[in-house]
């Protein structure tokens, strides 16, 4: 392989970004890497073993989540947990059950409610 065809290979280049769109980012680097040897072998291998990933996972739960971790370990887990947690925080903040709960909380706990109703306040 001549270096302008291994460039196109690297992150920033057309044929890295098809395979980024394709495969997903982790399985772009490893073929990236390959590249960088130059043998037309290696890089055939890694869009092999990246097709075989590609269709391996499967719709249900552990299947989603082995292919996040495989395509970005650390942001896919944190950026759903994130997504998942504000999405409970605003829907039970949205309830008006809780927010008249949590008004009186404070009505009994922070100014001492069960005086006020009995008057000795």
């Amino acid at each position: 392989m001549d270096n302008a065809t291994i460039k196109r290979y690297q992150p920033g280049g057309d044929i890295y970004a098809q395979l980024v769109a394709q495969f997903g980012t982790a399985s772009a680097n490893a073929i990236a890497q390959a590249a960088l040897t130059g043998d037309r072998g290696q890089v055939a291998n890694a869009i092999e073993n990246a097709k075989g990933i590609a269709a391996a996972p499967s719709t249900g739960f552990w299947g989603q989540l082995g292919t996040q971790l495989a395509n970005d370990p650390l942001g896919a887990p944190i950026d759903s947990l994130n997504n998942q947690l504000s999405r409970v925080f605003m829907d039970i903040l949205k309830n008006p059950f809780v927010l008249v709960g949590i008004g009186l909380l404070i009505f009994f706990f922070v100014f001492d409610g069960l005086s006020i109703l009995r008057g000795r306040k």
